[in-house]
């Protein structure tokens, strides 16, 4: 049949994808004729294509008023600023651009395994060293007045770090993928009913009760158990939520996901140990479940107005409940309070950190040890430390507590996975935490909460899990990354018998 040449452009017009809804221009690609694409098309499996020669993206119709939604809660990229674009085509370009630059990354490195990182071994085991010996110094008065051998304490405490000390060797060397898989639930499952049995029949401390007693080697407090079990919960929920935690553009479904369920894990656990009147317990619990949960991915302005109101009324219940709790915080902000009675502890151990001096009294010649601050072997050895050794040695502590969060943090930053990687995040998080809320107590700058030093204050289940979690740190650095070049140079060397 015989065709004029304008039936024959209209028929191959016809023929051409309809995807993009546009009259046809000569800048196109084929000529202006008056063709007029239909105006209602079916959506094609891909609606998003690029055309030849063209720096934007052009989207089909039936996806403009979704991605119109949308577009203000993406992030924009640096040429889309420049440029005063604000559509979702620069949007996602400057992700694409994130997914390319991390691909190209990855090119350059091979993950490898080998030993435990040689520089947080040897922190780790200089910080036990020195608290072992504080230990000693601090508590052997005590043991003397209680009318038993002068390295009572002392004899403990080894005991203790021998029996942590293989704990820490052995989950060193364990595979990761068993702590990935059940331990995280059956962790958190176990120090729940044990917070919950110690509520009930736990060992009494005056009005609390926060231990049991393990076949009479030790006595456990289950709330240090919550901590790293905590932890790997959520780094477990992470993991394995991964996908739907991120994505923040589903109303109700994403904020389910993203903070309702990781507080639904996080609030049992406070309350827990808050049952058996841990105050202190229950902060350190509550803020590293908050942080592990921010770089988790959790959106802050959720889970912040999600935990607030919640942890406001659950300490002003406390309080109201617990006369001595709120005692302990009018006393923190009265200036004439009885420093004979209700302000005795901290007052002596300001004393002791002020007697100090610049290099202290000496090793083992503090005297505030002597009846005049009480737990000066746990929750206030800080004050001995400072006072025997001076203001020297308490800024070096602080340096060497520095450069175990700098030195955790870059093992987290190196891990291989989301798991491994909020595992030694908290971890890391939980040591600086309660050493933080130590030296503050010790020194006068918040309210008496009974926090021990980690590495440092006397303790059988404190000891003992802080070794095994610091086994747990050690694990996950065994897995990290090198550059290919830095691999290709160390097995040259090898083979050339220089290393």
């Amino acid at each position: 049949m015989n065709r004029t040449p304008n039936q024959r452009e209209n028929s191959r017009a016809r023929r051409r994808p309809t995807s993009v809804n546009r009259t046809p221009h000569p800048q196109n690609g084929y000529p202006d004729n008056g063709y007029t694409a239909p105006r209602h098309q079916p959506e094609p499996d891909n609606a998003y294509r690029f055309q030849a020669g063209s720096p934007r993206r052009t989207v089909h119709p039936s996806r403009q008023a979704e991605q119109a939604k949308t577009a203000s809660r993406r992030p924009m990229s640096p040429q889309a600023v420049q440029n005063g674009n604000t559509g979702v085509v620069e949007a996602s370009g400057w992700k694409r651009q994130l997914a390319k630059a991390e691909a190209f990354w990855q090119k350059d490195v091979v993950r490898v395994q080998g030993g435990p990182d040689l520089f947080m071994l040897g922190l780790i085991l200089l910080l036990f060293a020195l608290g072992t010996v504080m230990v000693f110094s601090s508590s052997y008065p005590l043991a003397i007045k209680e009318g038993k051998n002068s390295n009572y304490y002392i004899a403990n405490q080894i005991k203790f770090l021998l029996m942590g000390g293989a704990a820490m060797a052995f989950v060193t060397f364990l595979p990761i993928r068993f702590w990935k898989k059940w331990a995280p639930p059956i962790a958190y499952a176990v120090s729940s009913v044990l917070l919950l049995y110690t509520a009930v029949a736990g060992m009494a401390e005056g009005v609390t009760k926060r231990w049991i007693s393990v076949f009479g080697l030790f006595n456990l407090q289950p709330s240090e158990l919550m901590k790293i079990s905590l932890v790997l919960m959520l780094a477990w929920y992470a993991e394995k939520a991964g996908k739907r935690m991120h994505e923040l553009d589903r109303g109700v479904f994403s904020y389910w996901w993203n903070t309702i369920v990781p507080c639904l894990i996080l609030g049992p656990a406070c309350v827990l140990v808050l049952i058996g009147k841990h105050l202190s317990g229950t902060i350190i619990v509550g803020l590293i479940g908050y942080f592990t949960l921010l770089i988790a991915g959790s959106k802050f302005w959720w889970l912040t107005g999600t935990i607030f109101p919640f942890a406001a009324g659950g300490l002003a219940l406390f309080l109201e409940k617990n006369a001595y709790a709120l005692k302990r915080i009018t006393t923190k902000m009265d200036d004439n309070a009885n420093i004979l009675s209700d302000a005795w502890q901290t007052t002596q151990s300001v004393y002791a950190i002020g007697s100090g001096g610049l290099f202290g009294v000496g090793l083992g010649q503090s005297r505030q040890k002597y009846s005049y601050l009480g737990n000066a072997h746990t929750d206030f050895i800080f004050s001995i430390w400072c006072e025997e050794l001076g203001f020297i040695a308490a800024v070096v502590l602080i340096l060497l507590f520095l450069l175990f969060i700098w030195r955790g943090y870059v093992i987290a930053v190196r891990a291989p996975d989301t798991f491994t990687m909020l595992t030694a995040f908290g971890i890391t998080t939980h040591v600086g935490l309660q050493a933080f809320l130590n030296m503050a107590v010790a020194s006068d700058i918040i309210m008496n909460t009974g926090v021990t030093l980690p590495f440092f204050s006397y303790g059988g289940s404190s000891t003992i899990v802080l070794m095994a979690e610091m086994g747990i740190l050690l694990s996950i650095s065994r897995r990290s990354y090198k550059k290919k070049n830095d691999l290709e140079r160390e097995q040259m060397r090898i083979r050339a018998g220089l290393d």
